[in-house]
């Protein structure tokens, strides 16, 4: 009974001390399953999923559908709304860049699709954090992220900005409602994203279409192409450190000449 009572009492602490983590947690969570279940609703009644003989889904009406003009404005349409609700999970943008290329198997079509939804997702959340301001960043993010995030891009934002915005496994989407929250210069925010993202975008669609994954026959080799990806990543990174570095100084050394004048 003494474990069962301490075990209780450390669940309710718990709960207590997470309340706002746990609750942001549940929205969310009901958030997906309701897009889901309309998601289902509406792809039965327009007769893209078909349920006789078990669940598939009409492939001649779904080509169809994703080929026409107005299927890359639903999938555009979904693919932005997905990224801002969940702009604060890690490598969702990845995600929905991967999901759209098993819909469009011609990587320019993925590629154009994703960068023109991203764009519209960055934009629209760099404006909400502008004027909406740091209170939306904390119903968002949670306030230790938020100002963890802050700190980043406040110190070290000229650099690792459009770096982050190139690899999508960071919840990019969420820093750049922190950057409209600082209130960055538009004449750094939009060539960072349209770089950053079209870079990371087209390393997807482009880079992973190149790399010969039938060849792999072993787990050596998926092995080897993990490593040169983290390799890759580690040098980029460190090749940014030391830029920042050294911008660090040479703004420390502007700064004590102005001074000694």
């Amino acid at each position: 009974m003494k474990l069962l009572h301490t075990f209780l009492s450390k669940l309710k602490n718990f709960f207590k001390k997470n309340k706002t983590l746990l609750w942001h947690a549940a929205i969310l969570v009901m958030i997906v399953v309701a897009i889901s279940v309309l998601a289902m609703v509406l792809l039965t009644i327009f007769d893209v999923i078909q349920f006789d003989d078990g669940m598939h889904f009409n492939s001649a009406l779904f080509t169809a559908f994703s080929d026409a003009w107005y299927g890359w404005l639903v999938f555009i349409g979904f693919q932005t709304g997905m990224s801002i609700l969940l702009c604060a999970i890690p490598g969702a943008a990845m995600a929905f860049t991967l999901l759209i290329m098993t819909i469009y198997t011609e990587p320019w079509e993925a590629f154009v699709v994703s960068f023109i939804s991203m764009l519209i997702a960055s934009t629209t959340l760099y404006i909400v954090g502008r004027y909406g301001g740091y209170r939306i960043c904390v119903k968002y993010l949670g306030e230790k992220d938020s100002v963890r995030a802050m700190d980043l891009m406040r110190n070290h934002g000229t650099v690792y900005f459009p770096l982050l915005m190139m690899f999508p496994t960071f919840p990019d989407e969420a820093l750049t409602m922190i950057a409209g929250t600082l209130k960055m210069s538009l004449k750094w925010f939009v060539p960072s994203i349209v770089f950053g993202r079209g870079i990371g975008i087209a390393a997807i669609t482009f880079g992973l279409s190149a790399v010969p994954f039938d060849r792999f026959t072993s787990i050596f080799h998926w092995i080897a192409f993990i490593a040169i990806c983290a390799v890759f990543i580690v040098a980029v990174f460190y090749g940014a450190h030391r830029i920042n570095v050294a911008m660090a100084k040479k703004a420390q050394r502007k700064a004590e000449q102005e001074k000694d004048i």
